[in-house]
């Protein structure tokens, strides 16, 4: 016959220990805090199933009173959680025993199940006397009942989840008869000897257990992923944990604990943190749907951490992403990213198809050693595939962009000769790449198209500088020392391939204080903007100049004419540098911009050359 304790008076409930964690605390990093109590943590209301593995060993419970394991049981404990802490705990021993052992005449409890309630105390139980004292304890069901009250249980879900569900008192050390395993690592400083239940602990073994989280509590997976709970579910539904297999090891002279937790999240987040292979990224909100984790720890204290989901879409608020291939955005706000069928590896590759559409102040393409700087990045994809770190897909990139190139402008006259100035090219900046099975260095391909947009004005205001010129020589047979200036008006396209010089030419004969003679041109001229693909620039060709001079004199016109034509036929204003593997099909103007098309060539690895570099201007002075 088996007692029962339903009638019995309420024992008196331990008070709950509630682990609290402000919704402020911003994500901690791996290792701060062990996984398996960030989820104690979390816990709202749901149920665990454990089984716990006691090993041989008495700690005493109260006054008088020990708990004693004989063998190795196993006790299977079934808690439901309310409001953030135990509120019911089912347990059941099978093989070995747990005896509740009183001192001298008072009596020995094998305890086979029990039933605790939170505010009604142990409200049913198995049990029956050991020894001499099983028919007393049959017959005197009161003396068990007593005893089974001096048992103070744990309700807090951290020690539940650690297997510690009673409280000991007062007493040594248990003693362990069998044989502890190897440590992991050094042995390390044992902790002070003291009566605790989890002494009796070998492991705790957790499956089928799930809860409704806690809004704002921090989960962890290591740096890969950390996260809140989301405080306020936009959908209104609060994130969902499970645990699907859980194996602890509490630490044990001079071994580490060990653990595993295998899970399941789902829901709205908020709050974290994401980590890809040479990425890392805040968000502010995002959605886990079908999430699944595995978390343990390794020899040496850190954790291996895999991470999978049928989508993770979270909203992007600081740091650097990069997609494989190259494309890499200093994200800020609204920046978004998908993706689906994620699975992230302990090293941080991982593989699912992306959606993204960010936002940055800075950002490049970094391939192949090559780096193309931009700044004001928008980057869209749509359906790129990614395996293990490496992206088949389209993506697009629009940004603004700074590039530096000196302007050559080369005199047929020996006072001035050749002069030079940085023109800076500025504007916005727009291509579309392929990748092809591309990786973070030189793997698969990345090719594509682009087009630089060039606002025009500031261009012509530096070029102004090489073109201003003044100098003094002899035009025989006509006459000596004739002073020439020329002052820039426009220099700059015109529409389609077409290009505009229009200069004041002056002509000028000083003799003594007076002038023999002043011929002032307003001189035009068109030149086609040509391109040379082989060397990848666009230049100057076919130069028509045509003087307009006022009091005209035949030798003047004949004179600027040839001058001018030789000085800006073959000019370039403009060549990719060599380590950028864009080539030029085209360049296209209207009246105060230019457009610069090519092909984006990544794939072709270009040979290995030193590279020159392009010449670097001194500052153009005023012309004497």
């Amino acid at each position: 016959m088996t007692p029962a304790l339903a009638q019995a008076p309420a024992l008196p409930a331990a008070p709950p220990a509630v682990v609290t964690v402000s919704p402020s605390e911003p994500p901690l990093e791996s290792g701060s805090q062990p996984v398996l109590d960030q989820i104690a943590a979390c816990v709202d209301s749901g149920s665990f199933n454990l089984e716990i593995e006691l090993r041989t060993g008495r700690v005493q419970v109260a006054d008088g009173w020990k708990l004693n394991v004989v063998g190795t049981p196993t006790a299977a404990l079934v808690a439901t959680a309310v409001g953030g802490h135990v509120s019911r705990l089912d347990l059941a021993v099978n093989g070995g025993a747990l005896l509740l052992e009183g001192d001298h005449l008072r009596p020995q409890v094998l305890i086979k199940s029990l039933r605790f309630e939170e505010g009604k105390g142990i409200t049913k139980a198995s049990y029956r006397g050991r020894g001499i004292w099983r028919p007393i304890v049959w017959l005197f069901r009161g003396l068990a009942r007593s005893a089974l009250r001096k048992l103070e249980f744990r309700t807090d879900i951290l020690s539940v989840l650690h297997g510690e569900v009673l409280d000991a008192k007062g007493a040594a050390a248990p003693a362990a008869t069998d044989k502890a395993p190897p440590p992991l690592t050094s042995p390390a400083p044992s902790p002070p000897s003291g009566p605790a239940f989890i002494d009796l602990v070998r492991e705790v073994r957790i499956h089928d257990s799930e809860f409704v989280a806690y809004g704002g509590r921090p989960l962890n997976l290591g740096k890969m992923l950390e996260l809140h709970t989301a405080s306020q579910p936009r959908e209104g539904t609060p994130v969902r944990v499970a645990i699907a297999a859980g194996l602890l090891r509490p630490a044990w002279e001079g071994r580490l604990e060990q653990f595993e937790v295998a899970g399941r999240v789902d829901g709205e987040i908020e709050n974290g943190a994401i980590a890809f292979v040479g990425s890392r990224c805040a968000f502010s909100h995002g959605e886990m749907t079908e999430g699944a984790f595995r978390v343990a720890s390794r020899t040496h204290g850190t954790l291996d951490v895999t991470i999978s989901a049928a989508a993770l879409a979270v909203d992007l608020t600081a740091g650097e992403l990069r997609l494989p291939g190259g494309p890499r955005v200093n994200v800020e706000a609204p920046s978004h990213f998908l993706v689906r069928n994620l699975r992230l590896q302990p090293e941080g590759q991982y593989s699912g198809i992306v959606d993204a559409e960010l936002f940055g102040k800075a950002g490049g393409i970094e391939r192949g050693g090559v780096v193309v700087s931009l700044s004001t990045v928008k980057l869209r994809t749509s359906g790129t595939t990614v395996v293990d770190g490496r992206a088949t897909g389209d993506v697009e990139l629009e940004s603004e962009y700074r590039m530096a190139y000196p302007l050559v402008v080369r005199y047929p006259v020996s006072q001035v000769g050749e002069r030079c100035v940085q023109l800076l090219f500025q504007g916005s900046f727009a291509t579309k790449l392929h990748l092809q099975d591309a990786g973070s260095g030189e793997e698969g391909t990345a090719t594509g198209e682009y087009r630089f947009t060039v606002p025009w004005p500031p261009v012509e205001q530096a070029a102004f500088e090489v073109l201003r010129a003044k100098w003094s020589q002899d035009i025989p047979p006509v006459i000596r020392k004739v002073g020439v200036v020329i002052e820039p008006r426009r220099f700059g396209p015109c529409g389609g391939n077409c290009f505009l010089v229009s200069l004041d030419v002056t002509v000028e004969k000083k003799e003594g204080k007076g002038r023999l003679f002043r011929q002032i041109c307003d001189t035009q001229g068109k030149a086609d903007l040509v391109v040379d693909a082989a060397s990848r620039r666009f230049l100057l060709r076919n130069v028509r100049i045509e003087p307009r001079c006022r009091g005209i004199v035949g030798w003047v016109v004949n004179f600027i004419g040839p001058l001018l034509t030789k000085t800006y036929t073959d000019v370039t204003l403009f060549q990719m540098p060599e380590d950028l593997p864009f080539t030029i099909e085209s360049v296209g103007s209207g009246a105060d911009w230019l457009a610069i098309a090519g092909k984006v060539a990544w794939a072709a690895k270009a040979p290995e050359v030193p590279s020159k570099p392009l010449p670097q201007c001194v500052p153009v002075s005023p012309t004497p």
